[in-house]
């Protein structure tokens, strides 16, 4: 059977990263290596993470002082030493088959002929995750039961290690381009496959997409920017026609998660008016409020 690590990228993560540890060491398949790689944080992260190390062989934080997700992935991918390498983010909860469930696919016949592995991501401090699920499945089509696909999900993917060694070089490390992309294109430059299971799941947090559509406009193009920096006149012209799309997305996105508030369950328009640091400000208050 293979073995499997995981690389958690985290930057002042302590509100979510014991959880999101939590998630990884209580897996119905053990997860050989978890590494957490420490970009330098700030906060009670590093702390966070060596009280599990402390008292969890299989995992370990590496300091990576140069910043972004970039240099802190390649970091965990080149320390990792089993045979699949997964990521996902230290703002993510993995579901509790999500390790047994990529061992078992890349041991499996089909699983042979790909070196990539992705699945659904949705988030759990958005409005019902019941219903996530059904919008999902109805955007899915004929990857409703699994199938190939072009690219693979940032919180949510694992890939062989041998087809890591075989990328690596290839890669972009520019801070502005969509990371999961840049691998995704050079695994299809080398003829590798990836697979897309919608039951891997993993739930990751909607904080990026409480910021409207116009602030998150460079992370919204950033997908032509890895195309085009990559020198893929094919994926940039499609890019560029699902750019729209995309940030028609982001719209709705916006207007459904950051007027919600995920304690109390309840969805405020008000909210959605308000600066950002307001909003929650004024969410904290209201949760005093219900306290007393």
């Amino acid at each position: 059977m293979s073995t499997l690590s995981v690389i958690v990228p985290a930057y002042n993560e302590a509100d979510t990263i014991r959880r999101c540890l939590d998630h990884l060491i209580t897996q119905t398949r053990h997860v050989d290596e978890i590494i957490v790689i420490d970009n330098s944080s700030t906060d009670t992260t590093a702390a966070i993470v060596d009280e599990f190390a402390e008292h969890n062989d299989n995992v370990r934080r590496i300091v990576e002082p140069r910043p972004g997700v970039i240099p802190a992935r390649n970091c965990g991918f080149d320390s990792a030493t089993s045979d699949i390498i997964a990521k996902t983010d230290a703002d993510s909860f993995v579901r509790e088959d999500w390790a047994e469930r990529i061992v078992t696919f890349f041991d499996s016949e089909e699983g042979q002929a790909y070196d990539g592995l992705t699945g659904v991501v949705l988030t759990w401090d958005g409005p019902s995750r019941v219903l996530q699920r059904r919008l999902v499945t109805l955007t899915l089509g004929e990857l409703a039961d699994g199938g190939k696909i072009g690219g693979l999900s940032g919180p949510n993917y694992a890939i062989r290690q041998v087809a890591w060694k075989q990328v690596r070089d290839s890669l972009r490390s520019d801070p502005d381009i969509w990371e999961e992309l840049d691998l995704s294109l050079a695994l299809s430059d080398w003829d590798l496959m990836m697979y897309f299971d919608p039951r891997v799941q993993v739930d990751t947090s909607c904080r990026q997409l409480r910021h409207s559509p116009w602030q998150n406009r460079s992370y919204i193009a950033g997908g032509v920017r890895t195309a085009a920096r990559r020198g893929d006149d094919a994926a940039v012209k499609v890019l560029r026609v699902d750019r729209p799309f995309r940030f028609l997305g982001f719209t709705v996105m916006w207007l459904l998660f950051r007027p919600w508030d995920d304690e109390k369950h309840n969805w405020r328009p008000h909210r959605l008016l308000m600066p950002l640091e307001r909003r929650r400000a004024l969410v904290t208050c209201e949760r005093r409020a219900d306290d007393r």
